[in-house]
Formats: structure tokens, sequence, C-alpha cells
């Protein structure tokens, strides 16, 4: 399997800027960059959902306190409730990749009483 490659934010500024040429290099990465801050404002703020077309759902979820065991001693410790930053692929992108949805799996009906 080949190993992914990582798009820094500077090759997805260029990528951008090279198909839309009357937009200068400067103000493509202006763009880009407040469009990523502007994602993360609206995270971090009202910590609400954001819906990209083609792309996902991007979201802040709760993750409940809990109980868990320290693997050294069995001992039962207590996990604090914390916040976890969630996404979702829309399934435009997962079709795009490659991914299949997996089948579902059919249930019996129950036998009739006769």
């Amino acid at each position: 399997m080949k190993k992914p490659t990582t798009v820094s934010t500077s090759q997805l500024i260029s990528a951008v800027a090279s198909k839309h040429d009357e937009l200068p290099k400067k103000v493509t990465k202006e763009l880009i960059v407040e469009f990523l801050a502007e994602i993360e404002s609206e995270l971090v703020s009202r910590q609400s959902k954001i819906r990209l077309d083609k792309v996902g759902i991007i979201q802040v979820k709760e993750r409940a306190a809990r109980k868990g065991r320290n693997p050294q001693t069995g001992e039962e410790i207590r996990i604090p409730a914390s916040k976890k930053v969630a996404f979702r692929a829309a399934k435009s992108l997962k079709e795009a990749v490659g991914i299949k949805k997996k089948a579902a799996t059919a249930k019996k009906a129950p036998a009739r009483k006769k």
C-alpha cells in the first residue's frame, strides 16, 4: 500500500492560485487562511456544526465523564468530561475516495405461530 502524502497549506494555496490566474497568490493565501480561521472561530465560539458541501461535517462533541481503569494497577479511576473535534465525511467524498457503504444486515422476520 502506498504511503499517503500530506498536503500543506502552502501547497493548497499554490494549487488554487494556479487554477485562478486572475487572483494573485497573495490574495489566494489571504482567502484560504481567513477561511480556515473562520472555521476554527465558529467551532470554538459557538460549538456549532460546520457543514462543507462535498467534504463533510466538522463539529465539537462533548464526552461525558466516565470510569476507567489504570492498566498497571487495575485501580478504578474517574476520567473527567472533555470535548473532541469530530469529522464525518460527506457521501460524495466517500464515493470519490472509494469507500463503500456497509451492507445492511437483513433481520429475519419472527416465525409465525400456527
